[in-house]
């Protein structure tokens, strides 16, 4: 990890600083942090073999004794979901492990927890009974202004972690993404959909894309919900025939919007359940 790294998800970005500041020095201050956390859970862990992982899909280690999901948050009460919202595909922020516990860690700036979210992150543990500990950012910042380093270094990057704390206060869930989209991966190797348009390009239109070979299927539609409501027809009614794993309504389909004149680094790759489009 490197603490200069800049990550492009605001999660990601300060995801990244903590645990690089709590990897500092080969964790000299993550047992004080982890039981300024969770004490009660803590108190049997033993802060051997310590380790720091972000952006990791699996436990980097064997499972544990001790296991169990952190979810922080502004806000502790979770946005509800449905089976069709499951984020299957979801990365944990970060992992932190020891000699006899695995902790996976999930992170929201704005806003509450995503159940659905949650719900795939339990099933990368495979524990029947495995529990959720939902905290918020005052848990976070309440642990970092107990520890105690005579280290000038980690006093100063603690200082200004903790100047932060306003700002994760003040931040809300963000309506920017609908509530249908599940997650935004790149997913160029797999079969996908660019829908392009905008605002002041219409009408928008739709292409397959497969192994580089691109497709023109349809270039009359008035927006994006359309367009994806388009998609799901048509992967509905071509299933038989298409590169992908069908899975009824909880099929993942990818699409990639794309904005004439804008940027391309602005453009956005996203991941819906057919079911999400098909039965609106």
């Amino acid at each position: 990890m490197n603490t200069f790294q800049y990550q492009g998800q605001e999660e990601d970005h300060y995801t990244n600083i903590l645990m690089c500041i709590l990897d500092y020095k080969n964790q000299l201050i993550l047992p004080q942090f982890i039981k300024g956390l969770i004490l009660k859970q803590a108190s049997d862990f033993q802060f051997t073999s310590l380790s720091i992982h972000t952006r990791t899909k699996f436990c980097p280690q064997p499972h544990k004794l001790y296991e169990y999901v952190i979810g922080i948050a502004p806000y502790k009460s979770g946005i509800t979901h449905s089976k069709l919202e499951d984020n299957s595909g979801s990365i944990p922020d970060a992992w932190i492990c020891g000699d006899n516990f695995n902790l996976l860690f999930e992170f929201k700036i704005r806003g509450v927890l995503d159940e659905g979210q949650i719900s795939a992150h339990k099933r990368l543990i495979n524990k029947e009974d495995v529990q959720v500990i939902r905290l918020t950012w005052d848990n976070v910042m309440d642990s970092l202004e107990g520890i105690e380093t005579d280290d000038a270094v980690l006093f100063y990057l603690l200082q200004n972690f903790l100047n932060l704390k306003n700002k994760f206060k003040s931040k809300r869930r963000s309506s920017g993404m609908p509530k249908e989209v599940i997650s935004s991966v790149n997913k160029s190797n797999d079969l996908y959909f660019v829908i392009t348009g905008s605002k002041v390009h219409k009408p928008y239109k739709v292409e397959k894309v497969f192994s580089g070979n691109k497709e023109l299927i349809k270039d009359d539609l008035p927006g994006i919900t359309a367009a994806r409501k388009f998609i799901a027809q048509y992967v509905n009614q071509n299933k038989g025939s298409l590169p992908f794993d069908y899975q009824g309504d909880l099929t993942v389909i990818n699409d990639y919007c794309v904005a004439p004149g804008r940027a391309e680094k602005k453009n956005s790759w996203n991941q819906w359940r057919l079911g999400a489009f098909l039965k609106s």
